[in-house]
């Protein structure tokens, strides 16, 4: 017997990682995929990505009695994020993408880490976006360099710069959300960042403990993690809390290659299934695992949709 649907949310978000590159070098960067040297990332070839889209649009229509997902969830809209890797490294991919993900029905959302983002960027893409996230893990530049977040020039965050371009993101699209994204490790679980956030007034903060995925070296205890939150409680009107375990096969993701990949609960490192625009996405995606409950739990209380 089928059951009914256990959780209704506003939105399905897909995670797509359309590049590994990034010019910085966070110690702890989730964002590394095994590679079949005979598959290429998708972003090489631009109808690549628009079939990708439609694969995966027709999939996750809400209307797709076909997918699993529909006896577990129901959704209303379904929500493209494009991350990476730092997916500013190719603004023209990114804007396309963006433009073709709304014209076959998806929102439309990204993930930078602010240093290209600048204000005729954001002009250029605001209009498509339905939400702007931003990570950025210190405002010390002491801090950046130990974690990694500095680029081969040595330049760090301009955080002057990212602030304009939030301003001119903001005017282009008003209704857009700004969310910041913070991992706390080693060595920043003691910084306050309440100076940061002032400057940037994001409408949601994401704080998320280090994923041991790749590099152990930087992960914190759960005291310095809660201490981190609770040094910063006057922000729990926006702060969205994740600790480790609300991390693992909660979240839908495609790496650049198209294909779904999961974070393992019993190791380091990720689970693969077969591409998306080899198999298809209805085969692929039942090739790897997916909590619906911790997905719920993750948004749960933020209409839009964490991302």
């Amino acid at each position: 017997m089928l059951q009914s649907n256990a959780h209704n949310q506003n939105q399905l978000v897909i995670n797509w990682h359309l590049t590994e590159a990034c010019n910085f070098s966070c110690r702890y960067c989730y964002a590394h995929w095994e590679r079949h040297e005979s598959v290429k990332d998708l972003i090489r070839q631009d109808y690549q990505i628009r079939q990708l889209l439609l694969e995966l649009r027709e999939f996750f229509n809400p209307s797709n009695s076909r997918n699993p997902l529909a006896w577990e969830l129901s959704w209303f809209s379904t929500r493209l994020n494009i991350a990476g890797g730092e997916p500013l490294l190719f603004p023209s991919v990114v804007e396309e993408t963006v433009r073709f993900a709304r014209r076959v029905g998806f929102r439309a959302s990204l993930i930078t880490n602010g240093s290209l983002l600048t204000e005729q960027i954001a002009r250029r893409i605001g209009s498509g976006l339905e939400v702007l996230g931003i990570s950025i893990d210190s405002a010390q530049p002491l801090s950046n360099r130990l974690i990694g977040r500095v680029d081969s020039q040595g330049e760090f965050l301009d955080l002057e710069r990212l602030r304009k371009a939030v301003v001119a993101i903001r005017e282009r699209n008003p209704a857009i959300k700004i969310k910041l994204n913070t991992v706390v490790n080693q060595v920043n679980w003691e910084d306050d960042f309440s100076d940061l956030i002032s400057l940037i007034q994001p409408d949601k903060w994401k704080i998320l403990r280090v994923l041991p995925v790749t590099d152990r070296s930087m992960t914190v205890t759960s005291e310095q993690f809660a201490y981190f939150v609770d040094r910063h409680r006057k922000y729990r009107s926006i702060s969205v809390v994740e600790d480790n375990q609300d991390m693992v096969e909660s979240y839908l993701m495609l790496d650049p290659q198209g294909r779904f990949f999961q974070n393992s609960p019993c190791s380091a490192g990720y689970e693969y299934s077969q591409p998306v625009l080899e198999v298809g996405a209805e085969k692929a995606f039942k090739q790897i695992s997916f909590n619906a409950s911790r997905f719920c739990s993750r948004y749960s209380g933020d209409s839009g949709g964490a991302v």
